[in-house]
């Protein structure tokens, strides 16, 4: 499957956001789903902080990533993620607007490698993630899940 054309066409993408309670993860405190005591063994109630954890991050470029995608695969296909690599930069507490890019930056095969990076709306860096996504017959894909 040649996709190399996707890499002359600029896929590229961007979303405004805000962070929820859900996308969060509570530091220095206990986190209730799944359920998980802080790191930190004299840390105080009174110190849970809640920001965008990593779940959050990762799901946020890969959305973004694949609405960036939208439309340019050949029919009957889709991607599903393979590996991602994240860099935490900064927090971002619930309730913080960000802006999340992506840019598709190599093709290899059935391979796309997507650069994806959040910050919040005044400029600070929150992450950054480099995710691969195999592009895969939908069919198939879900032919395989019932063997």
């Amino acid at each position: 499957m040649d996709l190399t054309y996707l890499l002359d066409e600029g896929v590229t993408a961007e979303r405004r956001a805000t962070v929820t309670e859900s996308q969060a993860t509570t530091v220095f405190g206990d986190h209730p789903d799944p359920p998980a005591r802080p790191a930190a063994g004299d840390a105080r109630p009174e110190e849970a902080t809640d920001v965008l954890g990593s779940p959050g991050v990762l799901a946020w470029v890969e959305f973004v990533g694949r609405d960036a995608l939208h439309g340019r695969l050949p029919d009957g296909t889709g991607t599903v993620g393979v590996r991602a690599e994240l860099d935490h930069l900064g927090a971002a507490p619930v309730g913080a607007e960000i802006l999340v890019r992506t840019d598709l930056t190599a093709v290899e095969d059935a391979t796309l490698t997507v650069e994806g990076r959040i910050e919040r709306a005044d400029g600070r860096p929150v992450g950054e993630v480099t995710t691969l996504f195999r592009v895969v017959d939908r069919d198939r894909f879900r032919a395989s899940l019932d063997e």
